[in-house]
Order: structure tokens, then sequence, then C-alpha cells
């Protein structure tokens, strides 16, 4: 995704970005999280799994991920498109993230 590519508030927008994003990281330990768009999107969710080095983002749940992230979907637009930052989305509670904190933090300091 170019700098110049404007994420859009949508299901599709948010996890094209994701997936995009996802694929130029290099993430440093294996681990698999749920992200659950609320808001305008009605709950729905997506996964992002890293395993060997290898990332797949899919639109279903993850059962048993080690953390689950709750986002806004305008607010994690605002992430992904650079006008607020992940930690300000969380302090403001548009954001929240439950489980293994260490994997939570280590994940989001790489993707975002």
């Amino acid at each position: 995704m170019s700098s110049k590519t404007k994420v859009e508030p949508t299901f599709a927008g948010i996890f094209r970005a994701v997936e995009q994003k996802a694929a130029k990281t290099k993430f440093l330990r294996d681990t698999a999280t749920q992200i659950t768009l609320k808001g305008n999107l009605d709950n729905q969710p997506f996964y992002v799994k890293v395993e060997e080095g290898n990332v797949e983002v899919a639109p279903y749940e993850y059962i048993n991920a080690p953390f689950y992230i709750d986002a806004d979907a305008d607010a994690l637009t605002a992430v992904l498109n650079g006008v607020m930052t992940f930690a300000s989305a969380v302090a403001q509670g548009f954001i929240t993230i439950n489980g293994d904190a260490g994997q939570a933090y280590l994940f989001i300091s790489q993707l975002f």
C-alpha cells in the first residue's frame, strides 16, 4: 500500500490495508490475533496469523488466539492512515486488547 492510498473505513478497506502491511512486516515471533471491527461494521472479525515467518490474514474468527483486538472501525482506519497512533486509540478507548499483553505489544509495535 503506498502512502498516498487512503484506507476507507469499510471491512474490505481495513482488511486489505492490514493484509498489505502484514505482508511487508518482518515479525519477530510466531503469534496470532483476531481483530474485531466495531462501530458501523457490526463486529466483523478477521485474523492475522504469523507462523514460521509466513503471514496469513483471513476474514474469519480465530479461536484461542493469545490476544484479541477490538477496534472501532473509524479509529483503526485513522491509525492505518497515519492520522492517529495505535497507542492514542487505545488510550482514548477506541481500541481494546485482551489476552497476552507481551505478545500483543510486540505484534502491535511491529505492525502498526
